[in-house]
């Protein structure tokens, strides 16, 4: 509690003084500061010992017994490890005192000195303090006086140093005046430990306390002062803490890792917004710098904690994500794994992947058998799921290259609890196969068997296999056997053709109407009415369109008729209608599914899915965590993090992106979502980092796009076209990298190309009615000296979303060309307000504003150079 930092005073004790109704029996003194004196006492009605913090009378002012009452009954309500607990408040002839927890330990200063500590154990102690200030934050107290001194340093029975705070209360009692700032032998020692709001009396949060807790990391990793030494008096020192950098933290420790060096200067950060958000962030970083260990190789981890720290204020809408190469829409079509379980038993949820099916040897027969063979034994491992309970079949193809390892690993990333792998030797019309059921998570055999077959008998060997493999699993998770259909061996092939073209997402109108001449020939074969819905939704994903669902439903509507079991037809709509926009009838749909008391996860995962697409984030998040809660595999923590981000909670989702790449180092995904979350916060450098952390041949073309967004931002225009050009390869009529590519031969005052590519972009767009194609239609026409045409537009555009950040940033651009700069102005300001970005108005369009007299002082100052 004492404000100075003098060495500690010793005074004579006052043994067998009493106070508090003679409870607490006085046997010395341990200390004194500024505002009060620190005894140690027996309780003599608890028999413990405790230390009782007493006010000098010379600041037992009324004023100050009002403040420690208060503070007194905040911290009752504290009970944390790390932090010393409050047992009693006393009074006594306008004497205000407390009892406290007593620590038979020293000070962290004191344990500074005397210790040589491991980087471990300082980030222990470091994670300790945010505990307890995250605890005491949470009630609305800060501390106000957060220094070395008022931590305690303890051991625990294992021997292990453990950190409590204390002097709450006292400090936020101070008033920083003038009077206090002048009196040097108060304030000397503390001033490195106050932030430059609280020296310039402005009003505190929480990011106070992040700042002093940043001086007390500063000189226990590197052991000096941010600021220098304390000899130079109190107010030279506050003007240095107010508007001196700190030093560099590479500087004061010529080693440290750089993820540190990131962390200190953000909790060093001048302006309270920069430091990071709170307590328990600051917690999250130290835990992961803890748990990698970074005595060695720190550098893989500087921009997961750039990330982590690094603080946002953009709350998009879902259109300006879709601009950036829209991630979560790309995550919705190619999602691998199915989540959202609610198992209605209380067997533990299985999820299951079938492995690549791998053949040795030749068969004889048609010139693809070994193909159709292949297609038949993964058709029959898939089929197996069907005939269990409380199971799950998760979708998964291994990257190219990927060995047997791998391909395990990526399914621990998935969440899977078993795989199912077969291994066939074949030598002309007979197979050996080889059936194992594999988990994951130790890459041991969990239970195999085998048996020979005719590889020219495919329907009688895929109904043996699906019926032996499901039986490798515990008989609770029994559900039914498979009834076989028999088909014909031609029609058997052509049914296997269709699936082999479904794996690999190939699939046709043709196959739709060859299924209907299947399924009017087996009228009974269920596997046929599942094959006919998948056709169905794959070509209304590849095409958009809608004839396809209907399709899939009337086939539904025949199935019906003939008698197929009601829960398959009630599952294979509801796949259907999930992809619709008629929620009224997805949600009857499911209630019937819900009284059959079988909901299975993939139907439950489609849910969600629906209601992601239907922008209800908060539904879709509240899915996804019940998910990771019993799968917590790295898709559901991805998931997480994308409704999160579509809700505008970026720091959360950046904590759960950050969580779920320490855990799944390899899931690049999740650094293609944090590259989105700097990117749209103009954290540029942090954006380019993320992204290019994915190995360059696994970046998909809409990560592509990201990269060379970030690149435009930053003005490396070559490299940002290269991206793009890259990207045109793949897809070449996308109207985002397009009109992208336009943009980057303007900046390169390439008039020409810059012309082409925009007539391009009029063309793609005509008569389209999308949102997101009228906005690139609206920029092409206006930099295609068609401006009429592009104000309409964009009129029509701000009365249809007027709060669209997407649209707002291009009606800015557009106003700007038309030489409207008080309308450009006007939505440049609103998006400023919003947290957009100055980056993102770096376009020479937008920089034109700067020398306009209509140019608000607020607009210049954010965004001229």
């Amino acid at each position: 509690m004492d404000i100075a930092d003098p060495e500690v005073t010793q005074h004579k004790a006052a043994p067998n003084t009493r106070i508090g109704s003679d409870r607490y029996r006085i046997r010395s003194t341990l200390g004194a500061g500024g505002m009060g004196v620190v005894y140690l006492a027996d309780d003599l009605k608890l028999h413990r010992q405790v230390a009782i913090k007493k006010l000098k009378d010379d600041a037992a002012s009324q004023n100050a017994r009002d403040r420690i009452q208060q503070e007194a009954r905040l911290l009752a309500q504290l009970n944390h490890p790390n932090i010393v607990a409050l047992h009693d408040v006393l009074e006594d002839n306008g004497s205000v005192a407390l009892v406290m927890e007593y620590i038979e330990g020293t000070t962290l200063r004191a344990w500074m000195r005397e210790r040589s500590p491991s980087l471990q154990q300082k980030l222990s102690l470091l994670m300790q303090i945010c505990l307890g200030l995250s605890e005491a934050h949470s009630l609305g107290i800060i501390h106000r006086d957060l220094k070395s001194d008022n931590i305690l340093i303890a051991e625990n029975a294992k021997g292990e140093p453990v950190a409590k705070i204390t002097d709450f209360g006292i400090a936020k009692s101070q008033q920083l005046d003038e009077k206090t700032l002048t009196a040097e032998n108060q304030l000397a020692g503390t001033i490195t430990a106050m932030s430059p709001e609280q020296i310039l009396g402005k009003t505190l949060d929480a990011r106070s306390d992040l700042f002093s807790l940043g001086t007390i990391a500063f000189e226990l990793l590197t052991g000096s002062r941010p600021f220098g030494k304390n000899d130079i008096g109190a107010l030279a020192m506050a003007n240095r803490v107010t508007n001196d950098p700190h030093t560099p933290p590479a500087q004061a420790w010529a080693d440290i890792p750089e993820p540190l060096a990131i962390l200190l200067d953000k909790l060093l950060a001048k302006d309270p917004a920069q430091r990071p958000e709170s307590a328990q962030i600051v917690y999250q970083g130290f835990a992961l710098l803890h748990k990698q260990g970074l005595e060695t190789g720190s550098e893989d981890y500087t921009a997961t904690l750039t990330d982590l720290f690094t603080q946002q204020k953009v709350k998009s809408r879902r259109r300006w994500q879709r601009a950036l190469a829209g991630v979560a829409a790309a995550f919705v079509l190619g999602v691998g794994s199915y989540w959202g379980w609610k198992e209605i038993t209380r067997l533990e949820p299985q999820y299951i992947a079938v492995m690549p099916v791998e053949i040795n040897g030749e068969i004889r027969g048609e010139e693809n058998a070994k193909a159709l063979t292949r297609t038949m034994v993964r058709q029959a491992l898939m089929n197996s799921v069907s005939q269990l309970k409380a199971s799950a079949l998760v979708s998964f193809t291994p990257e190219e290259g990927q060995d047997f390892d791998d391909q395990l690993q990526a399914l621990r990333n998935k969440g899977v609890t078993d795989a199912l792998v077969a291994q066939l030797e074949c030598a002309q019309t007979r197979c050996e196969i080889a059936l194992q059921r594999i988990g994951p998570a130790d890459s041991q055999i969990k239970q195999q068997s085998s048996f020979a077959f005719l590889a020219d008998k495919r329907q009688e060997a895929g109904y043996r296999i699906a019926n032996s493999m499901a039986a490798l699993f515990p008989q609770d998770y029994s559900n039914k056997t498979g009834k076989q259909v028999v088909m014909s061996d031609k029609d058997y092939n052509d049914y296997l053709n269709i699936a082999a073209r479904l794996e690999s997402k190939d699939n046709s109108v043709d196959d739709l109407n060859r299924l209907e001449k299947l399924l009017n020939s087996y009228p009974q074969n269920p596997t046929l009415y599942k094959a006919y819905t998948q056709v169905a939704t794959d070509l209304f994903v590849l095409t958009g369109e809608e004839t396809h669902i209907q399709s899939g439903l009337d086939m539904l509507r025949v199935a019906e008729g003939r008698g197929i079991d009601p829960s398959l037809t009630l599952e294979l709509e509801l796949w259907l209608r999930s992809y619709s926009t008629e929620k009224t009838q997805f949600d009857e749909l499911l209630a019937k599914i819900d009284e059959q008391q079988t909901p299975s996860s993939e139907l439950m995962a489609k849910y969600a899915r629906f209601l992601y697409m239907q922008g209800d984030y908060e539904a879709g998040l509240h899915y996804a965590q019940e998910a990771a809660e019993l799968n917590p595999s790295a898709d559901n923590l991805y998931l997480i993090a994308l409704n999160q981000i579509a809700s505008g909670s970026y720091d959360d989702g950046r904590i759960t992106l950050n969580e779920t790449i320490t855990a799944f180092p390899e899931h690049w995904s999740s650094y293609s979502a944090l590259g989105v979350i700097e990117l749209e916060s103009g954290n540029l450098d942090a954006a380019e980092f993320a992204i290019t952390s994915i190995p360059e041949n696994l970046r998909g073309w809409r990560t592509m796009m990201n990269l060379g967004t970030a690149q435009f931002l930053m003005g490396n225009f070559s490299a940002a076209l290269n991206e793009f050009e890259e990207v045109l390869k793949i897809v070449p009529d996308s109207v985002q990298a397009i009109e992208q590519t336009a943009e980057i031969h303007l900046a390169l005052n390439d008039q020409t190309r810059a012309t082409k590519k925009f007539s391009k972009v009029i063309s793609l767009t005509e008569n389209k009615d999308d949102a997101e194609l009228k906005y690139y239609r609206s920029l092409a026409l206006a930099n295609s000296d068609r401006l009429d045409e592009a104000l309409s537009l964009i009129t029509q555009l701000l009365i249809e979303s007027p709060e669209d950040t997407f649209v707002q940033y291009a009606a800015a651009q557009i106003y700007a060309m038309s030489g409207e700069w008080r309308s450009s102005n006007l939505y440049i300001s609103k998006l400023l307000q919003q947290g957009m970005s100055a980056e993102w108005f770096k376009l020479p369009v937008l920089q034109r504003l700067c020398t306009q007299p209509q140019a608000s002082l607020k607009v210049k100052s954010a965004i001229c150079d």
